[in-house]
């Protein structure tokens, strides 16, 4: 099977856990080769993502890796699965960069997401003419083409959560700076802010606010997101967000120090009533 140059999040997220599968039965890459009666580099190239692997080779490595419950081995094999359909962003690939399509993909492939935004509105939850202001950042020029295939997709992306089937979960932290933050103008902020109020209502949204008067509070002013694939894999990614590009972290320990820190939020931020109260309190207070 070829080598991919640039493994999507999905299979970085399966190799990595196929690694830990082996290791933590203590076993080495030449007891899996072995297994499939292949070189080891075939096994290496999977576990790091850069080549796919065929469902035949997983239920091997399922049963060498000792993992039998039929629930959790579909959990695997739907992950590793790819998908018959064509994906709506494909048609973009070479107007998006390679690690923008690999977070349109993790919203569509799983299950939940937890998160943290301090000073804007998530893009899940953004208005047209909220996201546009955002993608504008101030300049007055009209868009590029790049920056309306951004707003496009970014648009689109929002689909996720109201989809008939599966619709992803959210549980999402918005700083208080990013309620008050006038992209647009007052208008338009008023607008975003009974958009939220909107989509807090859905059953699939948890929604708080972490007020200024907390001060300062434990991992600092710094977007993050935790997306999990379904269960039964539990597998998890981590998304840093930037102006420029995106950073995937896979390892147990980033995903451990994140999910303290967004517990962490969620303990100190404003329940979910108080959030969409005081949500409202600024929508009147904008002008």
């Amino acid at each position: 099977m070829p080598e991919d140059p640039r493994p999507t999040v999905r299979r970085r997220v399966l190799g990595t856990n196929l690694r830990r599968l082996r290791e933590g039965r203590g076993l080495y890459l030449e007891h899996a080769a072995g297994h499939l009666s292949c070189n080891q580099s075939k096994i290496s190239r999977i576990e790091s993502g850069r080549s796919p692997i065929r469902p035949l080779d997983l239920k091997a490595l399922l049963d060498l890796y000792e993992v039998s419950d039929p629930a959790a081995r579909e959990g695997w094999l739907s992950i590793a699965r790819e998908s018959r359909q064509q994906r709506w962003w494909r048609v973009l690939e070479d107007r998006l960069p390679q690690d923008f399509l690999d977070l349109i993909g993790l919203e569509e492939d799983t299950a939940y997401c937890r998160g943290f935004q301090p000073g804007v509105i998530d893009a899940l939850f953004q208005t047209p003419d909220y996201a546009e202001a955002v993608i504008r950042a101030g300049s007055p020029d009209p868009l590029t083409e790049s920056k309306r295939t951004k707003l496009q997709v970014r648009l689109e992306r929002q689909e996720a959560l109201t989809r008939s089937e599966n619709p992803i979960s959210v549980w999402m932290i918005l700083g208080e700076a990013a309620l008050r933050q006038q992209y647009g103008g007052p208008e338009t902020l008023r607008r975003q802010l009974d958009h939220v109020i909107e989509i807090a209502r859905l059953t699939n949204v948890t929604l708080q606010v972490l007020p200024f008067s907390v001060g300062a509070y434990r991992g600092g002013p710094f977007p993050f997101k935790i997306y999990r694939f379904p269960e039964p894999s539990s597998m998890e990614v981590i998304l840093l967000e930037n102006q420029v590009s995106h950073t995937y972290l896979e390892d147990p320990g980033d995903i451990g120090l994140y999910s303290e820190i967004f517990d962490y939020l969620r303990a100190t931020a404003l329940g979910e009533l108080e959030s969409q109260a005081l949500i409202r309190d600024i929508t009147k207070e904008t002008k």
